[in-house]
């Protein structure tokens, strides 16, 4: 994982309404559903490349971070997860072939919206088109990060917290699941690991009925954690597990753009393979005609 000094650790915001997207008319909920969108390809593209946890939250973390700073009507949102899921394997040095990234998130893309397996051939127009759209898109969210993508999970202070607390195992197995959880959405642009950590247990504790520690309260031990805080993580990790259909919807014209190339692309193929098909089941006197022609027309010449 690559560390950078705080000094640069500049991703945070701190009203997360005013985003890009807010400001070209997409409403809260369609931002909301479409960044869970994002994060949820992400999450089935990497077990299709059966990739580590640290690749999931950071290309997660990254899709976040550029959708506080460009809009979804400007960059579509299967583009970005592409480009996340690659610039993620190269910071957690788990290299992925470009390729197996493209794939494997078309693949989870067709899963998601039920849609049947369509393979795309390598060295063909629409797999060149996507590869190169991929590489520009990791390199401006590169230029937007200004080159510093770190990226420091709250998985481990949650487990630090729970031992230096003697929490029970229960409590700190859910409190993972729930730091999984808010990957899922904005609040790793809204606050640092650690205090994403404390809502996480906060919330576990909630749910399994458990008491924390009040005199003086747990969470004192983390630097900036108030209890505001930990009720605005919990608010927001009970609204993400309250979504009960997350589709995706083209915001931007580059993926509907891209689905209609790959329509008539489909459409052509079909009626060249039917032009080979009409031209292999001609008659053999038909064969025999069109060859005796031929040789007739070398003859004379």
């Amino acid at each position: 994982m690559i560390h950078t000094s705080t000094a640069v650790d500049n991703f945070y915001v701190v009203d997360v309404k005013n985003t890009p997207s807010r400001s070209k008319d997409v409403d809260e909920e369609t931002e909301f559903v479409q960044r869970i969108y994002g994060a949820s390809l992400i999450r089935s593209a990497c077990l299709l490349l059966r990739s580590p946890l640290s690749v999931v939250i950071t290309a997660q973390t990254l899709l976040h971070r550029f959708y506080t700073k460009k809009s979804l009507t400007d960059y579509d949102v299967k583009l970005v997860a592409t480009a996340s899921i690659a610039l993620a394997c190269k910071l957690e040095e788990k290299d992925r072939k470009l390729r197996d990234v493209l794939n494997a998130t078309r693949r989870a893309a067709q899963r998601h919206e039920n849609k049947p397996r369509v393979v795309m051939a390598i060295n063909t127009p629409e797999y060149e088109e996507y590869k190169s759209d991929a590489k520009n898109m990791e390199m401006v969210m590169l230029r937007e990060f200004g080159f510093f993508a770190h990226v420091t999970p709250p998985h481990p202070f949650a487990y630090t917290l729970g031992t230096h607390l003697e929490l029970d195992d229960d409590l700190v197995k859910r409190a993972w699941v729930l730091c999984n959880d808010s990957a899922m959405t904005a609040l790793c642009v809204q606050y640092k690991p650690d205090v994403i950590a404390c809502g996480c247990i906060y919330l576990a504790a909630k749910e399994l009925g458990k008491a924390l520690p009040s005199s003086p309260p747990w969470f004192c031990l983390v630097d900036g954690v108030t209890k505001e805080n930990l009720e605005a993580i919990a608010e927001t990790i009970t609204a993400f597990h309250a979504v009960e259909k997350v589709d995706y919807k083209c915001l931007s014209g580059r993926g509907s753009e891209r689905e209609t190339k790959q329509r008539e692309r489909s459409a052509h193929n079909s009626s060249s393979d039917r032009g080979r098909r009409r031209s292999r089941s001609r008659s053999p006197s038909e064969r025999r005609v069109r060859r005796r022609d031929s040789r007739d027309y070398d003859r004379a010449r």
